[in-house]
C-alpha cells in the first residue's frame, strides 16, 4: 500500500507550470526562465509547510507582466495601488512585474533573468506556506529564495 505522503509526491511530479510573458516593454530569455521553473518547483514543495496550498495544485501559471498591469491587480487585491514586485494567489496565479524587476536587477548588478526567477520562487514559497509580513519572517523567506535560487542556477 502506497501512503498518501508518497501520492502527493507523485502527482506533484505532473504539475503543469505555465510561464507567460504578458507584456512587451521589457525583452528578456523567457527560454531560460522556463528551464529554471521546473527545478525551482521542486525546491519549494520539499521546503513547503504541511498544509501548503503548494502540494494541492495541479497547475501554476505564472504571468510576466507590467506595472501598469500590476498595480492595478495590487490595488484592486490587496488596496494598495502601487507597483510590486510579486503578487501570489493561493490558487497557484503568481504575476511578476518585468519593470521591477529590470530596475531592481540593475540596482542589484544581476541578470534581469535571475531577477524574474527569484521573484517567482518568492511567490512558489508563499504558495509553500510562508509569509513575509514580519521581519523574522521575510528573513527566512529571503534565505530559503536565495539558497533556491543559488541551487537552480548551479544546474546548467
Amino acid at each position: 500500500m502506497i501512503d498518501s505522503d508518497v501520492i502527493k509526491h507523485l502527482m506533484s511530479e505532473k504539475i503543469i507550470l505555465t510561464v507567460i510573458d504578458s507584456q512587451n516593454s521589457i525583452n528578456f530569455d523567457l527560454e531560460y526562465i522556463k528551464s529554471k521553473v521546473h527545478g525551482a518547483f521542486q525546491l519549494c514543495l520539499r521546503k513547503s509547510k504541511e498544509s501548503a496550498p503548494l502540494k494541492e495544485l495541479n497547475s501554476i501559471e505564472i504571468s510576466i507582466i507590467d506595472d501598469k498591469q500590476i498595480t492595478k491587480v495590487h490595488g484592486e487585491f490587496m488596496n494598495d495601488p502601487s507597483p510590486t514586485d510579486v503578487i501570489t494567489f493561493d490558487y497557484g496565479e503568481i504575476l511578476v512585474s518585468a519593470e521591477t524587476a529590470l530596475s531592481n536587477s540593475e540596482e542589484m548588478q544581476v541578470s534581469l533573468e535571475n531577477e524574474i526567477l527569484l521573484y517567482i520562487i518568492h511567490g512558489m514559497l508563499h504558495l509553500g506556506g510562508y509569509l513575509d509580513g514580519s521581519n523574522a519572517e521575510f528573513k527566512e523567506m529571503k534565505s530559503l529564495q536565495e539558497m533556491i535560487l543559488g541551487s537552480c542556477l548551479q544546474v546548467s
